[in-house]
């Protein structure tokens, strides 16, 4: 197998390590212009608490986009399992947030990068195992 068709998941995931990083500088040096251009927050009503969290989640994705740039450079045989990780994590996430009952209020434009994120994800993990699958044929 050739060794681009190996690393299909380390490859996708380097992507969403670089993406992530992108959401970092977003969430953090670019709060405002973040806020302004996809989740569109009142900030009229306890403003830099709202804008404290989005950093907040902005660390987050500083953390996982190196960790996952990491995974896909130093230990590819996780990568597949990360994506699969992500995607339980962000699962378990939205179940959290249904159960406590919250639902957004703002635009959070933001949302339709993260329903990519999730396909890229998917596509990564089924490519992978198509990869794999054709190689032991």
């Amino acid at each position: 197998m050739p060794t681009h068709q190996k690393n299909v998941a380390a490859i996708v995931l380097f992507a969403l390590g670089c993406m992530d990083l992108f959401r970092g500088l977003a969430h953090t040096f670019m709060i405002h212009w973040a806020n302004d251009t996809f989740a569109h927050l009142d900030l009229s009503i306890n403003g830099n608490d709202q804008l404290m969290l989005l950093g907040a989640f902005g660390i987050s994705n500083w953390l996982t986009g190196m960790l996952f740039i990491l995974i896909a450079i130093k230990a590819r045989a996780l990568a597949g399992a990360t994506l699969a990780i992500i995607l339980i994590a962000y699962a378990i996430g939205w179940l959290g947030m249904q159960y406590a009952g919250v639902s957004p209020e703002s635009d959070f434009y933001g949302r339709f990068i993260m329903m990519g994120y999730f396909v890229v994800c998917f596509t990564g993990i089924v490519w992978q195992h198509v990869a794999n699958r054709q190689a032991n044929t």
